[in-house]
């Protein structure tokens, strides 16, 4: 192991301030339980930012969220960990053994054989470092569409008009699902920049996009509608429903919190979330399904890469990837974000830079 270095630097969070700090290498935690993953990238996500702010519920089921997104080697693999130094590999949140966030140059996970083969995900894109993207959200947008067609008992989307709440880097990537599974879609977003970076970048075209400014028009018009605002809000929701037709399915992927309700309903929006339910209701003269999704699995990254290498054109997922920034400017510019101060419109990455 003389090739671990003797100290590494990490972010760390606390009291909603991240700040960038150097610690000693723990070579007496390597074990044969042991993987240490060397990030090259790492992804914000808005769930980042909300455990910053502190607006989001960490489940006792899965821990906090911080520090999840990253493609990187293996620099150390125990006996008993099945994985090997070298491997591409990336990281699923959504099992929960013993880890530091990724939000470092190395990040250390200590588990089962069996929790670390379903919470480490090979990479089979090996080029996947000089066409950044991040396998974790396209994972989990594949398991809620999945979801969605399992609740609903749908076997596709074929000729179903699917409108969609929210174009940060989650609604567009449900866009291009949605249309592999021969949907017709619609993205609405208050904020213009990001309507305009799924168009320029030609992740859509300009009758799949609209301002949420502008729903009146679209009333009633939808057979599914997916909810994928970083907030779920009461107004999103009176919005969802609607856009929504009589009998449509309203699919809850965005943030929800502990008790949030479906408008005037007794429906609980952040149960259906998070135990993956469907529920009849009904609300303004409308029969209405509200379902939800949350996390992914191995194969739903399995999945992600499969439908990557095999569709490129429809699912050009490195473009949605906006700005890079090397990870010594991570602590300051994630703070900008979470303050406000800054915004992007796609994913943001960060580089560790080590050749």
């Amino acid at each position: 192991m003389s090739y671990l270095p003797c100290t590494y630097k990490t972010a760390e969070l606390t009291k909603g301030t991240v700040s960038t700090i150097e610690k000693s290498f723990p070579r007496h935690l390597l074990n044969e339980n042991t993987v240490v993953i060397r990030p090259d990238y790492m992804g914000i996500c808005r769930a980042d930012i909300k455990e910053i702010i502190g607006s989001r519920d960490i489940p006792t089921d899965r821990g906090p969220l911080f520090g999840h997104e990253l493609v990187g080697p293996v620099v150390f693999a125990g006996t008993g960990t099945g994985f090997q130094e070298g491997e591409l590999v990336t990281f699923n949140p959504n099992i929960t053994p013993n880890r530091t966030t990724g939000f470092a140059e190395y990040m250390f996970i200590h588990g089962s054989d069996v929790e670390l083969d379903q919470a480490i995900i090979r990479v089979p894109e090996y080029d996947i470092i000089h066409n950044i993207w991040m396998p974790e959200p396209m994972a989990c947008i594949v398991h809620a569409t999945r979801k969605l067609l399992e609740l609903s008992k749908l076997t596709t989307l074929e000729g179903k008009r699917v409108g969609i709440i929210g174009a940060g880097c989650s609604g567009i990537m449900f866009a291009m699902y949605a249309k592999h599974l021969g949907a017709s879609v619609c993205l609405f977003n208050r904020g213009e920049m990001r309507r305009n970076f799924a168009l320029e970048e030609q992740l859509l075209q300009a009758d799949e996009v609209c301002s949420l400014t502008k729903t009146h028009a679209h009333s009633n018009a939808f057979d599914v509608v997916i909810v994928v605002s970083t907030r779920v809000t009461q107004d999103i929701l009176r919005i969802a429903a609607d856009l929504a037709a009589d009998k449509a399915i309203l699919h809850i992927y965005g943030g929800t919190r502990e008790n949030d309700k479906f408008l005037t309903t007794s429906a609980d929006i952040d149960l259906i979330r998070r135990q993956e339910l469907i529920h009849a209701t009904e609300y303004a003269g409308k029969h209405l399904r509200i379902s939800g999704a949350y996390g992914c699995y191995k194969d739903d990254y399995e999945e992600s890469f499969r439908l990557h290498n095999a569709y490129p054109e429809q699912f050009p997922l490195e473009k949605i990837v906006s700005k890079e920034i090397d990870f010594g400017d991570f602590s300051k510019l994630v703070m900008q974000v979470a303050s406000g101060e800054k915004d992007y419109p796609g994913k943001v990455v960060v580089r560790t830079n080590f050749e």
